[in-house]
Order: C-alpha cells, then structure tokens, then sequence
C-alpha cells in the first residue's frame, strides 16, 4: 500500500508526500532495528543473569568442598605431627590403640574437585562474551587456571599412597589397625597385631614415612587456603 502511494506521489510530481512516505519508511525501519537490538539485548541480559547465578552457585560448592578438604587435611597434619613427637619419646605416652588411630590418617588423601558446571557451558557454547565484567572474566580464567595446578598437585601426591605408604603398611604395619573405616555395613573384622606399631615408631623409616605424609598434607593445605581466598573473592565479586 505504501509503495503504491510513494509511486502515485512521484507520478503526480508530489514530491513533499514522497519525502514524508520516504521518511516514514526510513523512521520505521529505524525503529524496528532499535526494538530488535533492545529485545537482543535484553536476552542477553537474562542469559547472562543465568549463566552469573549458575556460576555462583558452582562457586558456593567448591568453597564447601574446600572447607571440608581444608579441615580433613588440618586433621591428618595435625595426627603426623601427634606421631612424630611420639616417635621421639623414650616410651610413648598413647596406648597402641591411639597410635594406630592416629597412623589411619596415613590413607587419607585429599581431593578437590572444582565446580565447573557453568563456566565449562559458558565457554563450551561460545558465550563467555556475555560477561560484560572484564575483571571477573579474567578472574575466573585465572581461578580455573590455578584449580588445574591444585589436580596436577594432588594427583602427584596420590601416587604417593600407592608406592609409598600402602607398601609401608603392608610391609610393615597391621592395616586391619590403621585402616579407614568408610561404611559400616561391611565389617572387617578385629586386627590380628594392634601392637606392631609399637616396634615401629621408634625407627627411622616410620618417622621419615610419617614426615613425607606431613609435608605433602601441608602443601595441599596450602593449596587449599589459597583456592578458598580466591573462592570467596570471586563469590564477593559475583555479588
């Protein structure tokens, strides 16, 4: 209808309508293109309203996770240093049965799993760019980046249990003593020489097994307190 008015203003020489229909058009078209990007940005707007909620959310899990890895690392540290002063009495002051306590936490291994949900959809999808926080953007690259050397660093010291202290328990100890107990409903049974450790912690191995279990316990610790700090400013940023 538009078009054959603009063509019946041209024909009659009508050219004051013809710039008011042109203008119409053009005023038009601007507007549809402003409602358009308005109505894209809006949904990006949610979507990134989405995607920030999720990501806390991660945040809120991986900062428990710490939390409970930190106090299980706390206490491991805590049940070597209780060992090695022991090793250094004359006699022990605690019965074989707190000994062997204690020396359970040697199967201990600690291991954080960082929630990657949100930032792994994020940047899988191609839509880190709806973060329109450049500081948190970079913060979070940095905080996934940093996570990678925690796993490298724990899967490090996991091979130490397997070819360090489960062979020095077997050789050496009663592991029905020193075992972890993970689920009841399945129990072992009582150990057959709760005593043994009693002939070991005066040696110089066990007291250099249970120095190596410290140092690597105390090194995660670390880890783990550095990756809480930057878990709770990024929780502080995303507020």
């Amino acid at each position: 209808m538009l078009l054959r008015r603009l063509t019946a203003h041209v024909r009659g020489e009508n050219w004051f309508a013809v710039v008011l229909d042109l203008l119409v058009v053009v005023v038009g078209l601007f507007i549809g293109l402003q409602i358009d990007t308005w109505w894209e940005s809006q949904k990006e707007l949610r979507l990134e309203s989405v995607y920030l909620m999720e990501i806390r959310e991660d945040f809120e899990a991986s900062r428990l996770s710490l939390e409970g890895e930190i106090r299980e690392a706390e206490q491991t540290a805590n049940d070597m240093t209780i060992l090695y002063a022991q090793s250094l009495l004359p006699a022990p002051s605690l019965s074989f049965s707190e000994l062997n306590a204690h020396f359970a936490s040697m199967n201990n291994m600690m291991i954080f799993e960082v929630a990657t949900r949100a930032y792994d959809n994020l940047t899988g999808s191609g839509e880190l760019k709806l973060l329109r926080n450049r500081p948190l953007k970079n913060a979070l690259a940095e905080y996934f980046a940093a996570a990678k050397v925690t796993a490298v660093v724990q899967a490090t010291h996991e091979m130490e249990l397997v070819h360090t202290f489960q062979p020095y328990i077997i050789e050496r100890l009663d592991y029905a003593a020193v075992k972890r107990d993970l689920v009841n409903d399945f129990p072992l049974g009582e150990p057959s020489d709760e005593a043994r450790i009693l002939e070991e912690l005066a040696s110089q191995q066990f007291r250099n097994t249970v120095v190596q279990k410290w140092v690597i316990t105390t090194d995660l610790l670390d880890q783990y307190r550095r990756m809480l700090d930057r878990t709770n400013e990024l929780l502080a940023m995303l507020e």
